[in-house]
This record gives C-alpha cells, structure tokens and sequence, in this order.
C-alpha cells in the first residue's frame, strides 16, 4: 500500500508541479524524507528568502511552485514577502510543518495553535486537513486556488505525521480554467465607449505582463494611437518603456495622478487596482469630464476601486478583443524625445 506521501508527490508530478523552495525544520523532516528524483528542492537561507526565490520562479517559469517554511515562527518570517507574493498575484502553495497530531491539544513546542489563521489575509486559503488521508486532496484543491483567477498563495499546514501513513492511491487530479472570459454585452459597451472618446488614455498593470499580453496591450495602444501610463508602484512592468507611446509611471497619489491625467476624456484601466495610492494628497481623482474604464480578472478589486465602471476578464482576452473591435487612430507621440517609429506607419 502507498503512503500519504507517495500519493502527494504523484499528484504534484501530474499538476507539473515540480519545483519545491524552502527552509525546512524537524516538522517539515518527514515530507522531505525519500524525496523523488525528479523534482527539485531549492534551499534557502531563511524563510522571508524562500518566498521571494519561489516568487521569481514562478513569474519566470509561469507556474505554480510549492514553498516549504517551517512551522509558526517560520511562517511568521515569511509573510513579509508572502505580503508581496499575494499583491503580486503570484501562485504559491506555501506548506509549513505541523506537530504530531496525537501531541496538538496539549499545544507542545513547535506547535502551529491556529495554523489556518496564521497567513491570514494574505492567502487566498489556509487548510490543515483534518485527516492524513486528506492531504493529496488538499494539494488539489491549493492548486486549483492557487492559478484560478485572480492568482495568488495559499496555505497548508502539514503534521509531520501524516506522510508515512498508509492510504489507497486515490486519484485525486482534475484541470482547472485558468482565464476568465469576459462579458460580450459589456464588453460590447467597453468598446463604444472607446469608441465615442475624443482622448482616451491606457494605463496598464501587472496582469498585462502576467497574462502573457504584452503583444496584445503594444496592439491596443497602436491601434487607439493612445498613450499607455503604468499604474502606480507596478509589480511588473507591461509595455516597452522605449516606445514612443509610452507615457511613464503614475504617481501613487491623488491629486498628481489626476493631474497627469489631464486632457483625456477616458481613462481605460486594464491589469491594476484603481488606483494604489501610498501618501495622501487630496485632489480630483480624474480630470473633470473624464470617465474611466477598469478591467480585471478580480472581482475585489474592481469592488474596491474609487472610481470607474468594471469589467472582469482576462487582461489578454480582453485586449485581444478590444483591438479587434475598437476603430483605428492616428497614432500620438506621448514622449517626443523617444524615435517615432509610429509616425510613418499605419495603424496596426
């Protein structure tokens, strides 16, 4: 018969999630124990480092990757980049050990007394499965948390007991959707509304370059001739910064945001919160007159937005569907100091 730890590792092998960062202890000792062949184990130096080298690997490898902290104090140093990971919508399922479970109500040392509350609110969900049996099931349901839109890191907390116990192997593996289509009727209104701007402007975030949709978002804003502004304090970037579109990074305040706004009629939001302000500096938030756009593949954030009409979806999808639809337009030169190439070309 296999063990609980026989079954998760074929799990994670068929998800190809295969790739492993951590800085373990002796509650994390029996999950490393017979560790297969064919997956990797990065060694870190302390936890807060685990997260950030398992955030840079699963921006670069576009994947899911498993971080392996050790338990309570462990998880508590990471979640300063565990913070970051979770802002930066980047898919971790992040495991700490656990103690014996025949020792947790007396609450020995090392024991994690409220493990799912720990990483709170910065995953998207913390389990400690309630049997051993329950583990490779839990991996699943982390992953598909994990990649579903909007992504971001998840929480299991693992007692070290559980990996040796004897268990079927049951296949637990299923495919989860990992873009969210947008609405075709609001989408359709997204498109008038461009349309009918005298102005618009773009301001792209990191779920341009996340999706994958850099081609798409260097597309729209040739084809709108439009200037593109990178939100506020980006976690990534997501269009070329020597293109003469490119307008720059809005400032993460109130009144000079609005203020670098002026002169547009539409302001179209795709990939980042409206907007991520850090010092408070009261003023318009948009230009007077002006309307904005905000689309994203997270329902929070356009509920939390301050100002703006939403549409959820995909940014590349989105995109996509946006340069096909919108009608072409002389391009402009937001940065007159950078070649235009766009000066003498045809819109896309």
């Amino acid at each position: 018969m296999q063990t609980v730890r026989d079954v998760t590792f074929d799990l994670l092998r068929r998800l190809g999630v295969t790739t492993i960062v951590g800085n373990p202890g002796s509650t994390e000792e029996a999950f490393l124990a017979d560790f297969p062949s064919d997956f990797q184990y990065i060694l870190a130096l302390h936890e807060s480092c685990v997260v950030g080298v398992a955030e840079g690997l699963s921006q670069g490898l576009r994947a899911p990757v498993v971080v392996n902290v050790h338990t309570n104090a462990g998880l508590g140093n990471a979640m300063g980049n565990l913070i970051t990971a979770a802002l930066g919508k980047t898919p971790l399922i992040v495991t700490a050990g656990q103690q014996t479970r025949a020792m947790l109500l007396g609450e020995p040392f090392l024991a994690n007394t409220d493990a799912e509350a720990l990483p709170k609110p910065w995953v998207k969900w913390s389990y400690e499965p309630r049997r051993a049996k329950d583990v490779p099931a839990a991996f699943m349901r982390a992953y598909a948390m994990a990649v579903q839109p909007p992504a971001g890191p998840v929480f299991l907390s693992l007692p070290m007991d559980d990996w040796d116990e004897p268990m079927d192997a049951v296949d637990v593996f299923r495919t989860v959707s990992m873009r969210q289509a947008p609405d075709p009727e609001r989408l359709a209104l997204c498109v008038d509304l461009i349309g009918g701007s005298r102005n618009p402007v773009l301001v792209y975030g990191g779920d341009v370059a996340r999706c994958g949709a850099w081609e798409e978002g260097v597309a729209l804003a040739e084809r709108l001739g439009a200037p593109v502004w990178l939100a506020p304090l980006p976690e990534r970037v997501s269009f070329p910064q020597n293109h003469p579109l490119y307008a720059g990074v809005l400032p993460p305040a109130i009144a000079p945001l609005g203020a670098a706004l002026a002169g547009h009629d539409l302001v179209v939001v795709i990939g980042a919160p409206v907007f991520r302000y850090y010092p408070f500096v009261p003023g318009k938030c948009l230009p007077d007159g002006a309307r904005l756009l905000h689309i994203t593949d997270d329902p929070a954030e356009a509920a939390r937005a301050v100002v703006g009409d939403s549409l959820l979806g995909d940014a590349k999808l989105v995109l996509a569907a946006l340069a096909r639809h919108v009608s072409a337009r002389p391009a402009r030169v937001s940065n007159p100091s950078r070649p235009s190439r766009l000066a003498q070309a045809a819109p896309v």
